[in-house]
Order: C-alpha cells, then sequence, then structure tokens
C-alpha cells in the first residue's frame, strides 16, 4: 500500500532558503487501520496510524461527523533528526520532508501539529515549533552531509548519553507544557529516522506513563541513512569508520521488538519498498504487517515545466548564462557564467549531496566520454559537500579535462526547477538511493531521468520516464552505461517524447497539490 508523503520539495544538498508551503488540498488517499491497537488506548480498538495528513483526512472523510468530532482537539508531535531550512541554513531531505509533515498536518481541520528539530545555527522559537539547541554540528548517520561532518561514530559513550538525556528532557518538558496550555493530551508522536530519534520519544513515553499520563502511539518514519549506517557496521569492511556499534544498541534496545514490553514502535513508515526490506533485514522481530510504504511527493507550485511568460527550455541559452558557477574556498579557481563560447546542443543534470554512494564521480567520467563527441552537451552538478569533497570532484573534473562541466553549488528551490526546465535529461547515478526526489521532482520539470537499477528509483522509474542502467561496483562501467544512455536520450529526443509522460506521471502520482 503506498501514499504519497508530504514531502514539499527539495533535495539533500540543493536548498539554501525558503519554507515549505502548505498544500491548497491534500490528495485524498486510503486511510491505513491496523487491528488491535496493541495496549495503545485511543478511542476504539481500531486505530489509524498515519504515515501522512492524506490518510487522517481520509479517515474523517470515509467515517462522517463522529470522526470529525473524535478528531477536534488531536495533538501530533513530530520528533526531526535534521534542521529545516530557515535562516539560511542548508536542509537535507529529511528536514525538509519533517517540515512539509508539519505544514500538512497543520492544514486538517482539528489537527495541531507541534514540532522539535536540531540545528546549530538556529534558535527559533514558535508556538508551534522549537528548536533543539546544540553547540555542535548535527550528529550524522553517515560520513558525508550537506549540513554536517560531525558522526554519531565519532562521539564517546557519555556524548551520546549526554545527547539522548537531554533531548529526552526537553522533548518530555515541552510535551507538558503543551498539554496543561491547551488541557488536551497528545494522540500520536513521529519519529525521524529509526535511529536516536525514536530511542528518545520511547524514553519520553515511558516517562509519561510513570507520571501517569498514558501510553502514546509512535510511527517511526524510516528515511534510509541509518539503514546505511546498519549496513556499514554489519558488512566490516570499514571498521574504524563504521566499528558494530549501533545496530547492535537498537538490538538491545528492543526499539523494533514489538512483542517485547519496552518495544517503542508501533508502526514503521518507509519511503521506498527496498528500505521497508532493508529494516526487516535487520530487525525481523518487526511484523510487517506493520509496515507501510510511504513515498515522497513534491511540491507542484514549485516543481512544473515553466513556459510563463517564455518557455525556459526553448530561451535556455539566455536563461543558463545567468548562474554563475560556484568554486571550492582557496582552490584560486575563479567562477564562470554557463556560458560556452561555441555555445551548446544539449544539457545533462545533477543534484545531490557529494557522497560516495551518490557516484558522481561515474558520472564526470561518463561526461569524458560525451564531451568527446561531436554533439555539445552541458554538464549541470547542482549540489556539495565537505570542502575536501568538492575539491576531490574538481580536482577530477580537471583531470579528466572537462570543458563543459559546471559545478553550481546548492540552489534554491526555484533555480533547481529553472535548472531541470532547462535539462534535456537528468542523470542521478547514486548507489541503492532510498527514495529519489530528485528524480520526482526533475519528471515534474518534464525532464527524463537516468539513474541505476537500484533503491527507490526502481519503484517508478520506467521505461516511459526514462532509464535505469543496470547496478555495478565498477565505476568505469557505470560511466559507459551512463555516457549510453545520455546519447540514447539525446538520440530519441526523450525530452520530447517522453518528457510530457515522465512530467504526466509525478504529477498524477507524486504531486501534493490538487
Amino acid at each position: 500500500m503506498s501514499n504519497p508523503s508530504p514531502a514539499a520539495t527539495g533535495m539533500r544538498a540543493c536548498t539554501v532558503t525558503g519554507t515549505a508551503r502548505s498544500p491548497r488540498a491534500i490528495r485524498p488517499t486510503t486511510p491505513i487501520m491496523l487491528d488491535g491497537a496493541v495496549d495503545r488506548p485511543f478511542g476504539a480498538s481500531r486505530f489509524p496510524f498515519p504515515p501522512n495528513p492524506a490518510m487522517i483526512a481520509a479517515r474523517g472523510r470515509s467515517q462522517g461527523s463522529s470522526a470529525e468530532a473524535r478528531m477536534s482537539d488531536r495533538l501530533i508531535f513530530q520528533l526531526g533528526t535534521n534542521n529545516w531550512q530557515r535562516g539560511g541554513e542548508f536542509a537535507p531531505g529529511s528536514g525538509i520532508l519533517h517540515e512539509a509533515h508539519h505544514h500538512a498536518y497543520n492544514a486538517l481541520p482539528g489537527v495541531r501539529a507541534y514540532s522539535m528539530y536540531p540545528s546549530r545555527r538556529q534558535r527559533f522559537r514558535d508556538e508551534d515549533v522549537r528548536v533543539f539547541a546544540l553547540e555542535h554540528d548535527i550528529p550524522i548517520c553517515e560520513s558525508i552531509s550537506p549540513v554536517s561532518n560531525y558522526r554519531w561514530h565519532s562521539m564517546s559513550e557519555d556524548e551520546v548519553n549526554a545527547y539522548r538525556q537531554r533531548l529526552t528532557n526537553e522533548v518530555a518538558e515541552w510535551l507538558d507544557e503543551i498539554e496543561a496550555n491547551s488541557e488536551d493530551r497528545f494522540s500520536l508522536a513521529i519519529s525521524h529516522h529509526g535511529f536516536m530519534n525514536t530511542v528518545v520519544m520511547r524514553d519520553v513515553i515511558r516517562r509519561r506513563v510513570a507520571a501517569g499520563r498514558g501510553l502514546m502511539p509512535l510511527l517511526c518514519f524510516v528515511h534510509g541513512t541509518e539503514l546505511k549506517m546498519y549496513a556499514n557496521e554489519r558488512r566490516a569492511d570499514q571498521p574504524a569508520e563504521y566499528p558494530l556499534r549501533f545496530l547492535p544498541f537498537m538490538q538491545r534496545e528492543k526499539i523494533f521488538d514489538y512483542h517485547a514490553p519496552q518495544h517503542a514502535v508501533d508502526v514503521v513508515a518507509s519511503i521506498s519498498a527496498e528500505q521497508i526490506e532493508a529494516l526487516l533485514d535487520f530487525f525481523p522481530e518487526f511484523p510487517r504487517e506493520r509496515v507501510v510504504l510511504s513515498q515522497n511527493g513534491f511540491n507542484q507550485d514549485v516543481f512544473h515545466r515553466l513556459t510563463d511568460p517564455t518557455d525556459l527550455y526553448a530561451d535556455r541559452a539566455k536563461v543558463l548564462a545567468g548562474f554563475m558557477t560556484q568554486v571550492p574556498e582557496g582552490s584560486g579557481r575563479q567562477p564562470e557564467p554557463i556560458a560556452p563560447a561555441d555555445g551548446f546542443d544539449a544539457v545533462v543534470a545533477f543534484c545531490g549531496k557529494f557522497a560516495d554512494w551518490k557516484r558522481l564521480d561515474a558520472l564526470l567520467r561518463a561526461a569524458a566520454i560525451y564531451e568527446q563527441q561531436e554533439r555539445r552537451i552541458l554538464t549541470l552538478v547542482i549540489g556539495s559537500g565537505p570542502h575536501e569533497a568538492q575539491v576531490e570532484m574538481h580536482d577530477l573534473a580537471a583531470r579528466l579535462g572537462l570543458r563543459r562541466t559546471y559545478f553550481l553549488g546548492p540552489r534554491p528551490q526555484d533555480e533547481l526547477a529553472v535548472l531541470f526546465n532547462c535539462a534535456d535529461v537528468g542523470c542521478f547515478p547514486s548507489y541503492r538511493e532510498p527514495f529519489g526526489l530528485v528524480f520526482i521532482e526533475s519528471m515534474a520539470c518534464g525532464t527524463p531521468v537516468i539513474g541505476a537499477d537500484s533503491g527507490g528509483p526502481r519503484d517508478f522509474v520506467t521505461p516511459k520516464v526514462g532509464m535505469l542502467v543496470p547496478e555495478t561496483d565498477d565505476r568505469a562501467a557505470l560511466a559507459q552505461s551512463l555516457a549510453a544512455a545520455v546519447n540514447r536520450s539525446l538520440d530519441e529526443g526523450w525530452k520530447q517524447t517522453k518528457g510530457p509522460t515522465a512530467e504526466a506521471y509525478a504529477k498524477d502520482n507524486f504531486s501534493l497539490v490538487s
């Protein structure tokens, strides 16, 4: 069962400013009703655990006024892992998703949603949003993030425990404050990522039970980076970087051991079918019937074909000339406009963080192949990473002699939509991409896509909207496949033949607004 979750735009390394807008109308979807709400007393014994607001709305519509009455004062709390895109701070995909969920929940009648997320820079304190203030970067499960290089594996046990305890205290105290002021009780908690946030919410719920506040259902939204961390630990081929530490920790805590008294999670929502299988591989004790597929959605107000007042694709030479490249600090390189002296024939767009599994290096090697051919193809690299990763990718492009490849750095959502409109094809060769929202955003702009045959894109990239090249560990072979796919897309005119289908598919299946 799949429902588009309200991720109101955004790429993990491609956002700068702006806030997600509340959707005009949430698309109705089938409510998920899970029998036997364990010992979670909320209304009747059949409790809908909603991985997205559309499902809450659907429940109300399908059950009439009595359901509306029960929803009249429903409080929902979300605990995010990453910051929102506020105050000029970059936001990873999960932060964008969390913010979009928050706005969408609050757009529903009779629902009040509250959220907390961490940040080193932000200090906002709104009525419905609190920042968990940090004196260090946000801890991350991977080695690279658009917003942080501070890894959980680099933290001592004392540091991890202190983080857990302080976050537990702040969440519990704020929930108590909200309930005291509103005289209502929280009916649902949502933790983003199946790691520390979920442990913290279990701790908070335990504390509330001990204080006589009753149990609160907990939905865990699995994003993927935590599963990659567990996979790296279990594979044991990088013991210095990923020692076997947090997977055993989660197993000892029995967070996903549904039948254990100390279990935390009642329902899991995941963004792709592959992520569901990965979760159940790590935690087979969690019931499959309590895992739902909740794919990301995109903001159609931002990502769509731009034809007014002029068609951007037709006028793209002028449009692209207004963009300047971004260079690593201290590199000695100079920014330049996207304006090759001899013009160009086609455009390939990439967007993502400079992490190894995104495999930007394979695309650069593919560019080295197709740049040698007669067709003048530009490659636009949107996104960024740690300084050393930026230097590495720029140096690789220089060694390969790339003359038509432009590094544009992270870009705001409206600019990303412009760049996708100008492209003939989007190319995102990630290894086992958890979902692949950037594919959907590219498609929404009428631009077909190329990816690798693994991860979330396998759920929706079909020959009608693009192509998935064979998965391989051989980066040189992958580069050859990508170059061949790019050439094929241009030879067959995919922008004209597949673009309209891709646009319609994204709108019909993943749009948040109607």
